[in-house]
């Protein structure tokens, strides 16, 4: 059985993943605090101290690796203030450069690096373009910029190890991410359009995610960015009227921008005022199939 070394396994998609591929694979996760770590993992998966104080100990974890797969980071989901914002980078810097040495020191080299990056990469400026991975990147915005530096921690490895990047879109799930939020407002009938309601949302089902995850481990061809978007991203408004609708609520009350950007500083300028229409191009090509395609298959999944 092969085992898959987890940076951040105990965050919201980690969780899912090591449920997607526990029955099939010895799993070890590097955490800072291995105990609370072990709370709400399967009893079957081993749970290890990271100490980036002690970095030949995780040499020794890379020897034993037939792959890796980094999803750690700072959550990005709350008001961004200038500690929160250095978090964000620090937290994926200083990870993808302990791997980056970790990997080099190894004896044994595993066959593979997953490393979870997100679709800011892309940029935020508002346009109706489609984007696939074969797009420009962007050249602006907090999150551009720190995903960018994120995947270019890399390079040092290319070349000597299969590589791949997911650029994730928003994860939809009735328990985790941001989904349940935003779903708290509607329940109590303040729910509808944030902004001007035209902005793209490139969304995928938690589901989906974790197995384009595992797809991706298992093709030995699949190499490079993949976006793990579903195919059909929808406009804001679109989305708020999907989830009205699955809820049985209205989608009646706007929320003005000029609210948000005073409640939540930049990030609402990025990630909730902006977006971009993104398609899974490398994912679909490759294979890849989706079980939930559009907006409403995947609320009407969640939600019934």
């Amino acid at each position: 059985m092969k085992n898959i070394l987890i940076f951040g396994g105990s965050g919201f998609i980690g969780r899912h993943l090591i449920n997607e591929i526990k029955d099939d694979y010895q799993i070890t996760v590097l955490s800072r605090n291995p105990v609370k770590a072990a709370k709400n993992m399967p009893g079957t998966v081993k749970i290890k101290k990271l100490d980036p104080e002690n970095p030949e100990k995780l040499v020794l974890f890379f020897d034993e690796a037939d792959g890796i797969v980094n999803l750690a980071g700072e959550n990005v989901g709350s008001r961004w203030t200038k500690k929160k914002m250095d978090a964000i980078r620090q937290s994926r810097l200083e990870i993808d450069q302990l791997i980056v040495d970790a990997f080099q020191k190894a004896r044994q080299k595993p066959s593979f690096i997953i490393q979870g990056s997100g679709m800011g990469v892309y940029g935020f400026k508002p346009t109706d373009d489609t984007f696939t991975e074969d797009s420009p990147l962007g050249k602006e915005g907090f999150l551009t910029e720190t995903g960018i530096a994120h995947e270019k921690a890399f390079d040092p490895l290319k070349g000597s190890i299969r590589l791949v990047f997911l650029r994730t879109g928003l994860v939809l799930d009735r328990k985790g991410g941001a989904l349940p939020m935003t779903a708290a407002s509607f329940k109590i009938f303040l729910g509808g359009p944030v902004g001007n309601g035209k902005q793209w949302i490139s969304w995928i089902h938690i589901r989906d995610e974790v197995r384009a995850i595992r797809f991706l481990m298992e093709k030995e061809t699949a190499s490079g960015a993949y976006n793990l978007t579903a195919p059909n991203p929808v406009r804001q408004k679109e989305f708020a009227v999907a989830l009205a609708k699955a809820l049985h609520r209205p989608a009646a009350i706007t929320t003005p921008a000029a609210f948000l950007k005073t409640m939540m500083g930049p990030m609402a300028d990025e990630l909730l005022l902006s977006g971009l229409k993104i398609i899974p191009k490398r994912l679909t090509d490759a294979g890849f199939k989706f079980k939930f395609n559009t907006i409403e298959e995947a609320f009407a999944d969640i939600y019934h």
